[in-house]
């Protein structure tokens, strides 16, 4: 058991504190930039105050997960910002482990980066490369071979086929398909239910099936 600090009281927080629970880990509170959600509680846990709340706990004992998630308009802005809320975290001394729900199913072949995030029902195989941040979210897979950018996001449900490249700060919507060999660049949103079949370039927005730039 080791102790950990949620940051954020969200929808995507709520999830993570789920995880942790099922591992059997100690959650010591959450924070939240919403002074609204101060004095809450998330399954008996408390929001006790903004990201200063870490001012005096010591980085070598606590743990923190990321419990921002990302939703609604500019996509690759809001997870670059996740990210670099992380790596500010990091650079401030503390540990981001990577998580993996016990009902997700994740090969010994596969590598996880720090702060990776792997829900329930989610599979990731051999050969695959998560990178810091990242989230494979509930019911997503991730076959063979993927490499997955820094602070990407996989929604729930959706599907990469194997030795999918996909950049950083890429968004994946719920029950997606991207099939084998198709890269995605950094920035790139693919929206829900669309079927990836070629390369999807950098900052470029898809949809359809088959997917196709809807700028």
């Amino acid at each position: 058991m080791s102790d950990y600090v949620i940051i954020g009281a969200g929808g995507h927080a709520g999830v993570i504190l789920d995880l942790l629970i099922a591992r059997r880990e100690n959650v010591l509170f959450l924070t939240d930039a919403d002074p609204a959600r101060h004095g809450s509680q998330l399954r008996g846990v408390s929001v006790t105050g903004s990201d200063d709340r870490l001012t005096g706990l010591d980085p070598t004992t606590v743990n923190i997960a990321l419990g921002i998630g990302a939703s609604g308009t500019d996509l690759p802005a809001r997870l670059t910002t996740r990210r670099a809320i992380a790596d500010d975290l990091r650079n401030r001394g503390y540990r981001l482990p990577s998580l993996i729900h016990p009902a997700a199913t994740v090969s010994d072949g596969a590598v996880l980066d720090d702060g990776a995030q792997v829900m329930a029902g989610a599979i990731v195989q051999t050969g695959a490369r998560i990178g810091h941040d990242v989230v494979v979210n509930t019911r997503a897979a991730v076959d063979h071979d993927c490499d997955i950018g820094d602070g990407a996001q996989i929604a729930p449900g959706a599907t990469l086929g194997g030795n999918v490249q996909v950049g950083c700060d890429v968004w994946i919507g719920l029950g997606a398909s991207v099939i084998q060999g198709v890269s995605i660049g950094n920035g790139a949103v693919i929206a829900a239910g669309a079927v990836v079949i070629d390369d999807i370039p950098a900052g470029a927005r898809v949809a359809g099936v088959p997917a196709k730039d809807i700028h």
